[in-house]
């Protein structure tokens, strides 16, 4: 353990690894800040089996909540934050399980609900929004079926395009 973990509270090194987008041209889709509207529309782009990664919350009882919803970390997804170290929560992708969060939300609204957030099915990362609720675009993985990324981007209010490489 270095200065850095030990002293500061970062990610160790060996932590900081895990899976990620790794396709050079993924969908882009346009930034939404409505958390309530992004989270009820989660479902329509994922299959069954899928998880949603949130890290970094902002609020105390936003944490609580998602701890409480939370499982055992199926894969390690790469982090974004590694200083301090962030709160991270993997939470099962549902219709029910988004469905009760944005009624919380109602409840006990977030003035920043997370910094980053990602959805995953296996090994696979399905979607990556670093710097989540903020102007940074979303990317999605092209393995997505384009009816569910049209549904998807239509209930969030936003645009789609091709991300080119390079």
């Amino acid at each position: 353990m270095n200065i850095f973990t030990r002293l500061l509270g970062g990610v160790p090194k060996e932590d900081r690894g895990g899976i990620r987008l790794a396709e050079p041209q993924p969908w882009e889709v346009s930034p939404t800040k409505d958390v309530e509207r992004f989270l009820r529309a989660l479902p329509l782009l994922a299959p069954v089996g899928t998880n949603v990664y949130f890290e970094g919350t902002g609020e105390a009882h936003v944490a609580k909540y998602l701890e409480g919803v939370a499982i055992e970390p199926p894969v390690q997804v790469a982090v974004g934050i590694i200083w301090p170290k962030p709160d991270c929560y993997h939470v099962p992708l549902t219709q029910a399980t988004m469905g009760d969060l944005v009624s919380f939300l109602g409840r006990r609204p977030a003035g920043y609900f997370c910094t980053h957030c990602h959805v995953y099915r296996d090994r696979s990362m399905l979607l990556e929004w670093h710097d989540a609720f903020g102007t940074d675009p979303m990317y999605v993985s092209r393995t997505i079926e384009d009816s569910d990324l049209e549904h998807f981007v239509a209930a969030i209010g936003g645009s789609c395009t091709s991300r080119r490489a390079g």
